[in-house]
Parts: structure tokens; sequence; C-alpha cells
């Protein structure tokens, strides 16, 4: 069930739009409500979520990004992703919902993973 999220994810990397709106459009669902910290509002429609992981390619062309860990239950996952290496790493942590074929239909994401105030 990981699958879409990893294909969602790398896609983050990809230069070429067309290769990077293919394996979008691939990772998501018939519907998708998109959300993380840097959107305005939630994004409805697979055209702004590839808009969207296109802007991100054109201000950080090249950075890796990749799914660290996912745990998934039923058709429900949380999946930890980093963003950048070494010293520009950034994390976050992300929830989905993923249709019957494991696809991505909701997925709603955070800055940090999550770990424990100290």
């Amino acid at each position: 069930m990981s699958d879409a999220l990893t294909a969602f994810f790398t896609a983050w990397s990809v230069g070429d739009d067309a290769a990077r709106d293919a394996q979008v459009d691939d990772a998501l669902g018939a519907s998708i409500l998109y959300a993380d910290p840097r959107t305005e509002t939630p994004l409805t429609t697979a055209a702004a979520v590839k808009d969207y992981v296109g802007q991100f390619s054109k201000m950080a062309p090249g950075m890796p990004v990749s799914v660290a860990n996912v745990s998934t239950t039923l058709t429900f996952a949380r999946a930890t992703v980093q963003f950048g290496a070494g010293d520009q790493c950034q994390w976050g942590q992300y929830t989905a919902d993923l249709d019957d074929a494991g696809k991505i239909t909701r997925l709603i994401g955070f800055v940090g993973t999550g770990a424990p105030d100290a």
C-alpha cells in the first residue's frame, strides 16, 4: 500500500513536467484532497496537486524527496517524508486515505515527525 505514497513523493524531484505529472496521476485516486502547511486551502483536483508539486520541483530543482517510513492500518497510512539531505534536510509527517487499489484519495501533511516535546 505504500507504492502510491513512494511514487507521489519521489515525483517531487522529477524535473521533466510530463514525467512528473504522469507519476503523480498514477499515485492519485479518482478524487483527491491534499493539504500541508504551505497550502492556503485544500487542493481538490489532480491538476491542482500536479501544479503544486511542479512548483516545488521548480523552486528546489533536483532536491531529493523520499519516503523514509510508512505504516498502514486498513486503507489508511502514515508516512514520514524526507525533503533534501544533510544540512538541508527537512522532515514531514503525512496521513493518507487510500482507495481499494492503494491510490491516494486524501493526504494531509505536517512539519516534522511529531516527536514528543522534551
